[in-house]
C-alpha cells in the first residue's frame, strides 16, 4: 500500500489537470491528505501540448513554477524534459509501477516519456482515437457501420444535411494542435508519415479536403472547433460517427438525459489504403523541477500512480486508463473501453505515434500548413513541399 516519506508541511500542493479529471481526483485525495498531512489544491489543466507550452515554459525558464504535479501531453514534454525543467522519476515511482505497465507501452515510455533511459513522465492516460458510432441511427435508415473511406462517404451522404446542420463525421479541428492529430489519424490510415509530408499525407489532407467541401458530409465548421465543441454536436444529434479520445466515454456516459449504449458504440476506424489505423499517445504526471513543494509532489506523484489508487481512477474516468495489470484486473470487462481496447488489438489498429526531436514544433508546422490547403489559401502540391521545407529547416537547426 502508499506509505507516505516524511514531508514538511507547507501550503497546499497544486495539481494541474484536466477539468474533466477532477472529479474522479476528489475522489481519492481524501487519502492522500490524511496519509501525510498535505493538502492538493485541483487546477484546471491545458487541453493540448501547445496550451502546455504556451501556459508553463516561461516560468519554467525563470526558475519557478505554478503547479507542483502537473498533467503533460507527449507533444510538450519532450521539450520540458530536454530544457530540465521537469524531475526525473526513477528513483521517486517504484519500480513495482514501472513493472505494472505491459510490454507494448515500453516504446512508448522510451520515446516521449524518458531521454536514455532516464524517466520524466509517467503514463495516466493509454490514447487512441476510438471511432464512436451512432448505432441507433444506422439501424434506423438500414445502413452499416462504414469500413472503408470509400463506405464513410456513401454512408455518410446518406446520413448528412448540411442545411439543416446534420453531418456523418465530425472532428476539432481548431489550432493548435488538434487539426495536426485528425491530420496524423488519417495519415496513419493512408500508410504515411505526417512529418515527412509524404504522398500518403498527401492522400490524406486531400481526403479531409474532400469530406469538407466535394462530399460535404464533415462540417467546415470544424476547424474552428475544439473537442467540447465536437462533443457537443454529437451529443445534440447532429454527427453519425466520429473519432474522439477515450474521455468522451465518460462525457457522453454523464449525459444521462442524452445517453444510451447504442449511441455510442466504437467501431473499429474507417480503412485507409494501409488499414483501419488509429495513432496511440497519451498524457502522464510529471512533477516541475521547481516544484514550490518537491517533497510533498514526488509523494503526490507516487500516491496517484500506485497499484492501488490507479485503478480507482481509471474505474471512474477514461482520461485516466491506461491497459496496466493493476487497472485490467479490476475493470469490468464489459465495460466499453476495455472492450474496444482489446478489439483494436486484435484488428491491429494502433499505430505509433509520429516522433520528431522536436515534435511541439513539428506538429505547429502540420497544423500551419494543413490549414492553408483546407481553408484554399494554398494548392496540395505546394502545401507538402512547404511542409517539407518547414520540417527541413527544423532539423537542420536540431
Amino acid at each position: 500500500m502508499f506509505a507516505p516519506n516524511v514531508v514538511r508541511a507547507q501550503g497546499p500542493l497544486v495539481l494541474a489537470v484536466q477539468q474533466l479529471a477532477h472529479e474522479a481526483m476528489l475522489s481519492v485525495l481524501p487519502q492522500f491528505t490524511e496519509a501525510t498531512g498535505l493538502e492538493v489544491q485541483l487546477e484546471g489543466g491545458p487541453v493540448s501540448g501547445n496550451e502546455m507550452l504556451t501556459r508553463y515554459a516561461a516560468a519554467f525558464a525563470s526558475g519557478t513554477s505554478p503547479v507542483d504535479v502537473f498533467s503533460d501531453a507527449d507533444d510538450s514534454s519532450p521539450t520540458f524534459m530536454r530544457a530540465g525543467w521537469v524531475m526525473p522519476l526513477n528513483d521517486i515511482i517504484p519500480q513495482e509501477t514501472w513493472d505494472d505497465f505491459p510490454a507494448s507501452m515500453q516504446a512508448h515510455i522510451d520515446g516521449f516519456l524518458s531521454i536514455e533511459g532516464i524517466r520524466y513522465r509517467i503514463p495516466h492516460e493509454f490514447a487512441v482515437g476510438y471511432f464512436f458510432t451512432r448505432q441507433d441511427w444506422l439501424d434506423e435508415n438500414g445502413l452499416s457501420v462504414p469500413t472503408t473511406w470509400e463506405e464513410l462517404v456513401s454512408v455518410g451522404q446518406e446520413i448528412a444535411d448540411p442545411a439543416n446542420d446534420i453531418w456523418a463525421t465530425t472532428d476539432g479541428l481548431i489550432k493548435p494542435a488538434l487539426l495536426y492529430v485528425y491530420i496524423a489519424y488519417l495519415t496513419a490510415q493512408a500508410g504515411g508519415n505526417v512529418f515527412e509530408f509524404d504522398e500518403a499525407t498527401g492522400e490524406a489532407l486531400q481526403f479531409l479536403y474532400d469530406m469538407i467541401y466535394t462530399h460535404q458530409i464533415f462540417p467546415e465548421t470544424a476547424l474552428n472547433n475544439d473537442y467540447t465543441a465536437q462533443n457537443e454536436l454529437y451529443m445534440q444529434d447532429r454527427v453519425a460517427f466520429m473519432r474522439q479520445w477515450p474521455f468522451f466515454q465518460a462525457v457522453a456516459e454523464g449525459n444521462t438525459d442524452w445517453y444510451a449504449p447504442e449511441k455510442l458504440v466504437i467501431t473499429l476506424p474507417p480503412a485507409g489504403p494501409a488499414g483501419s489505423k488509429s495513432w496511440i499517445g497519451g498524457w502522464g504526471w510529471s512533477v516541475p523541477t521547481y516544484a514550490p513543494n518537491p517533497e510533498g509532489a514526488a509523494e503526490l506523484i507516487r500516491f496517484l500512480t500506485s497499484p492501488e489508487i490507479a485503478p480507482v481512477l481509471a474505474e471512474q474516468q477514461g482520461f485516466l486508463l491506461t491497459p496496466r495489470t493493476s487497472i485490467l484486473a479490476v475493470l469490468d470487462q464489459e465495460d466499453p473501453l476495455v472492450q474496444a481496447m482489446a478489439l483494436y488489438a486484435e484488428e491491429d489498429v494502433y499505430a505509433a505515434r509520429p516522433f520528431h526531436p522536436r515534435v511541439s514544433e513539428a506538429q505547429t508546422v502540420v497544423d500551419d500548413v494543413a490549414s492553408l490547403f483546407l481553408s484554399n489559401q494554398s494548392s496540395l502540391s505546394d502545401a507538402l513541399q512547404q511542409g517539407k521545407d518547414l520540417i527541413a529547416a527544423l532539423d537542420a537547426e536540431s
